[in-house]
């Protein structure tokens, strides 16, 4: 029964390969690679440089929701996003685990870790809640662009329920101290902080994150703004590749893109699921598929460059850790 649970990770990893894979061959290899020749190496540049300055509001909106005592300077904060988002779109794991290794990498740089997990789960709450406003203007959107799209349906549908699990997540933490504890204690892991992780300390600092009403706010909002960045990510990506595509076209194709990633979030990196989508989606708006793919891959190409050096830092400072703990009980 254990073994077969553990094995759904690599089984959603296969499926999301073999739909990768399929996308391939329909579209076939010759038009996305003439696609990804026409981008400029300023081009790539452009897109690069906007997803990391998305990347400094996301920390911007996680240091909202720690108090200055707690530590965590804003660089920390920075560098905690991008082992987040790196480990759970790159490490053979659910998101999950991603915002495990966020956490740790803050707790690792000095923030405790009650402070860790209270902001983590506030901000992925504050994050998802922002998606979802963006998601629904999205479909707003399509509807006013295609009101006869087929997805239409399927994606209100499912905003529908992802709000209804979002009310129930916000319950969770208010009562939920259990569920705190598994995520500090796998955030601690194996530190002296470990041994300290009680349920009590985990909810006063989930309730004095949620004391703040004007801090969530306002990184909520930020969340939010970094949403329709992402948006205007995809448009430079677009006419990276020639395609002159409207900003609200761009801002519509993010916001369903997203609805549709967060159905497959339980495969890895969504592999397959992406690529997927920026087809299905190309169709509406009248994209050729090879550039609706090649956006997809472009994507993943910027993401691979943050995420190898990012990992790599993470694992170093990892090996330090225990290093220097088997130093000392020796």
């Amino acid at each position: 029964m254990v073994s077969g649970f553990r094995g759904w990770p690599a089984a959603f990893a296969l499926l999301g390969l073999v739909l990768f894979t399929a996308t391939i061959a329909w579209l076939g290899w010759g038009g996305v690679l003439r696609a990804i020749d026409r981008v400029s190496l300023v081009g790539f540049a452009v897109y690069f440089a906007v997803q990391l300055v998305v990347i400094a509001g996301l920390a911007g909106a996680w240091r909202l929701l720690l108090d200055r005592a707690q530590g965590g300077r804003y660089w920390l904060l920075y560098y905690g996003r991008m082992v987040r988002d790196s480990a759970g779109e790159f490490l053979p794991f659910s998101h999950v685990g991603g915002f495990v290794l966020g956490g740790r990498a803050i707790a690792l740089g000095g923030v405790n870790v009650a402070a860790a997990t209270a902001s983590t789960l506030a901000d992925i709450t504050v994050e998802f809640l922002a998606e979802l406003v963006f998601i629904a203007t999205g479909v707003v959107l399509l509807a006013r662009l295609a009101p006869g799209s087929d997805l239409l349906v399927p994606v209100a549908g499912g905003l529908g329920v992802a709000v209804l699990g979002a009310a129930g997540f916000l319950l969770v933490q208010r009562g939920g101290g259990r569920v705190f504890r598994g995520l500090a204690m796998r955030i601690a892991g194996r530190s002296a902080d470990g041994a300290a992780v009680r349920l009590e300390r985990l909810q006063v600092a989930i309730d004095a994150i949620y004391a703040r009403p004007g801090r969530i706010f306002a990184a909520g909002l930020l969340h939010l703004v970094c949403w329709f960045a992402a948006g205007v990510t995809s448009y430079v990506a677009f006419h990276a590749l020639g395609t002159a595509i409207s900003l609200v076209d761009a801002l519509t194709i993010e916001a369903l893109l997203h609805a549709i990633l967060a159905a497959g979030f339980f495969v890895p990196g969504r592999i397959g699921v992406q690529e997927a989508a920026y087809s299905l989606l190309g169709t509406i708006f009248g994209i050729p598929p090879d550039i609706a793919l090649s956006v997809s891959l472009l994507r993943r190409a910027r993401d691979v460059i943050i995420a190898v050096p990012v990992l790599l830092v993470w694992q170093g400072i990892e090996a330090r850790r225990l290093h220097l703990a088997g130093t000392d009980i020796r």
